[in-house]
Parts: structure tokens; sequence; C-alpha cells
């Protein structure tokens, strides 16, 4: 618990008001109790100051008038019309934080009891009989706590103008898919009502496609708040499975199309299938089992491979059985553009049977593509079955595009370190006795790049 209070010390966002929390942490570790809880008020006034402040200078106007009222206090100096203006402006800091939106009314409570606590420490004559007051070590702890969680840690963000800065960043055309600054910009010191707030907004528009005021496609823009539920679900899976379960009578009466569009950007949160019953599910299976009619050589429409490479999902296959029989039921040529539509570890042992059976060079090369996409989900034992059957079927080892699609596979796979090496090493050696030493179906570029390899293998390995 010490380590806690520590570490939330030093997450204190001001560094200005950083020192005054260290020292009412250092009194209370002294013992010097009351110096304590008055250093820790020193914090938070000083705290709700320099934030207001900085509000200021974004171009809040009331936060303006209030920096004015500072700065007037402060030209007055030490003179006793100096100190009265800063002993009304202290008075009214802490509504001053709720009108900001710097804390909510709870917090409010909280951090007027130790503005009270603060001046009975600084005040005993504030007491009848003339008792001194004598917090007890707890206290000025509990209050150091209360102030570092309700306000201290968390920068000057109002609720409100947080979340319109959430709102802005997804539909922003640079959106950049980085769960860790999702959480560190709109979650981590965030208020807790603030952070509800933003996940009960990304799971609206995750689930329901809302309309973002025309700003970018509705189905995009679920994409990407269906993403920052997922980074959001790292932290607060709980908020975040109710959040998305208060949508569930909603959902259930929208177009098929779009819920089948949900069903894909969320097959693999477990918190969407919460709130999926049976009839739910009896309704997705009826809208994956609808017939598609193309002949055996056309491609099916992008929606439909998209929704039938549901099956690569875990929770998919679960409460939807008929996917695995409908996907079974696909020709080869379909079902690579299944696999194509949602690379997964479900996919990759049916990838390297593909290459085995692959009857002719365009179908090796198919496949070969297919390959590297799974890349991140090979291990050094699939690696090295999936290279053993690409040279052991000429129509994928003497396939046009396979020497290259070699070379992106050995950089895709730099998950398996050095140790990938050996494998390659070995493919090139039996593709060079098929072939013939030089030639390009004995993969020069991969022997190459195999070489670059071997040089930076002594950097890899190092801590």
């Amino acid at each position: 618990m010490a380590a806690d209070l520590e570490t939330l010390v030093a997450q204190v966002w001001s560094p200005d008001v950083r020192p005054l929390a260290e020292e009412a942490w250092r009194c209370y570790n002294a013992g010097a109790i009351r110096a304590s809880i008055a250093a820790t008020w020193s914090a938070v006034s000083a705290d709700i100051i320099v934030k207001l402040i900085r509000l200021a200078d974004e171009g809040d106007k009331g936060a303006q008038a209030f920096r004015r009222q500072v700065t007037d206090a402060q030209e007055k100096g030490l003179k006793p019309e100096g100190v009265r203006a800063m002993q009304a402006i202290e008075a009214s800091l802490v509504d001053k934080a709720v009108e900001f939106e710097l804390i909510d009314t709870i917090g409010k409570r909280e951090l007027d009891r130790i503005r009270e606590d603060r001046h009975l420490c600084s005040h005993p004559s504030l007491r009848m009989e003339g008792e001194v007051y004598n917090p007890r070590p707890e206290a000025a702890r509990g209050h150091l706590a209360i102030a570092l969680a309700t306000l201290l840690v968390h920068p000057p963000t109002q609720g409100r103008k947080l979340v319109e800065e959430f709102k802005n960043f997804i539909c922003d055309p640079l959106f950049a898919s980085s769960a860790a600054h999702i959480r560190a910009a709109f979650h981590d010191r965030v208020r807790a009502a603030t952070r509800k707030s933003i996940i009960k907004i990304a799971a609206l528009a995750a689930m329901l496609e809302l309309d973002p005021d025309g700003r970018m496609p509705a189905d995009v823009h679920a994409d990407r708040m269906a993403f920052a539920l997922r980074a959001f679900s790292e932290v607060a899976r709980d908020t975040v499975r109710d959040a998305v379960g208060e949508t569930r009578e909603r959902f259930q009466v929208l177009d098929g199309a779009v819920q089948l569009r949900a069903l894909v950007r969320m097959a693999d949160d477990d918190y969407f299938w919460i709130s999926v019953d049976p009839a739910l599910a009896t309704r997705f299976q009826a809208l994956l089992n609808a017939p598609v009619t193309v002949g055996q050589w056309d491609p099916l429409p992008p929606e439909v491979a998209s929704w039938l490479a549901l099956v690569g999902s875990t929770y998919a296959r679960g409460r939807l059985p008929g996917l695995t029989v409908r996907f079974d039921q696909l020709g080869d040529f379909h079902r690579q553009q299944v696999i194509a539509a949602r690379p997964c570890e479900f996919f990759l042992p049916k990838v390297i049977e593909m290459l085995r059976t692959a009857g002719s060079w365009r179908t090796g090369e198919q496949v070969g593509r297919l390959l590297v996409q799974h890349a991140a989900f090979l291990s050094l034992d699939t690696l090295a079955e999936a290279l053993t059957v690409w040279c052991g079927n000429s129509q994928c080892r003497d396939a046009a595009e396979m020497p290259g699609l070699a070379v992106q596979l050995l950089h895709a796979t730099a998950h398996l370190g050095v140790a990938r090496g050996p494998l390659f090493s070995d493919f090139v050696a039996k593709c060079e006795f098929a072939a013939g030493e030089g030639e390009y179906y004995s993969y020069p570029d991969l022997k190459s790049a195999l070489r670059n390899l071997v040089l930076l293998a002594p950097a890899a390995t190092m801590p």
C-alpha cells in the first residue's frame, strides 16, 4: 500500500505541485500528521490554480477571468489586501474545480473535508475549550490518497472537453491504431466518470454504427471505436462489458447487414458474446446461412467472405456451429478467399495443407500469399512443416512469385528470431538441389537475405 501511494506521488501531473505532494508524504512518514494534512491542502490548492491557468492559456474564457483574479491578487503581494484576495480565491477553489469539471461533486465533498481538517490543524483556536485538534495518522494518509486519486495525478482536461477530444481523435484522418496511446490519453489518468462516458460512447458506436455527424463512413467509424473499446478492455473489462450490454436491446432490432458487420468487427471479444442471447445467435446463424449464388471460379462478394471468415473465431465457432459446416462445404478457390479475409491461427493448418495439394502455379502463388499473411501465427515447427511442403510441391516451388514471397516470409517471421535461419537455409539447399545453384528457382534472393540475417544474429542476441 505504501508503494502504491508513493507511486501516485511520483505521478502528480504538475511538476510545480509534485514537491508539495512529496512534502506531505514525507511529513506523514515522519509522524508530522498536522504538517502532512496542511501540505496536502497546499498541494490541492496549488494544483487547482495551476490547472485553471492552463485552461485559461488554452482559451477558456471562464478560466481567463479566474486567471485575472489570481494575477491581481499576486500583484498586491503580501499587503493585507493581497492576502485577503488570495484567501477569497482559495475559499472558492474547490467550487471552481467542480465548475471547470476537474472534479465531480463527490470529489468536491472529499476535498472540502481536507480543507476543513487543514483549518483545524492550522488554527487550533477553532475548537472549544482550548482543546487542540489531534488528527490520527490514517486521516493524513487518507487525505493524501484522496487528493492524489481525485485531482493531483490527472491533467487539466475537462470531462466534456475530453469526450469531444476522443471523438475528434477517432475521426482524425491520420488516426493511428495504438492501444497504448488510446489508454494513456483517454483512460489511465482520466476521472472515473469521464472514463465511463468515453467507454459508453465507444460501445454505442461500435455496436450500432452511429453516424459521426457525417465526418466519415459510419462503418469505418464503428471499426475504430471497436478498436478503442478493445484497448479499454485491457484495463476496464467490466466497464466495457456493461457498456456493450446496455446496447443489447437497440442492437437486436438493427438491419441484418449492420448486425453482421458488428459481428465481424467484434467476434473475438468475449464482452460482445456475453450480450448474444440464444435468440440473437439464431438470428446470426440464419443471416450467415443465406444462400449466395456464385460460380465455382467467381469470387465471393467481399462482405460474404468476411462473414464466412468468422469461422476463424473461437467464440463464433462455439456459438454458431453452422459456420464450420458452411466453410467445409466451400471449394478451394472460395476457401482461399475466406481465409484471406481474416488471417488467424485457426486457418494455418489449412494453409499448409493447401501448399501440399496446390495443383497449379497460380494456386501455389495464391497459397504462398496466404502463408505470408499468416506468418505471425507460425512457430518454428509449423514454419518447418510449411517450408518442407512448399519445397516438395513443384507447383509451389517453381511458381514465379514464390522466390519473392519466400523473402517476405523470412522477414515476416522475425518473431521467431535467428532460430528460423537454419530452416530457411535448409529450404534453399533443397531448392538449389531441385533447380540448380544460381537459377531463379533456387531462390538466390532468399539466400542473400539469409546472409544478412546471419550477420545480424549477434546483435539480435544482445540483452
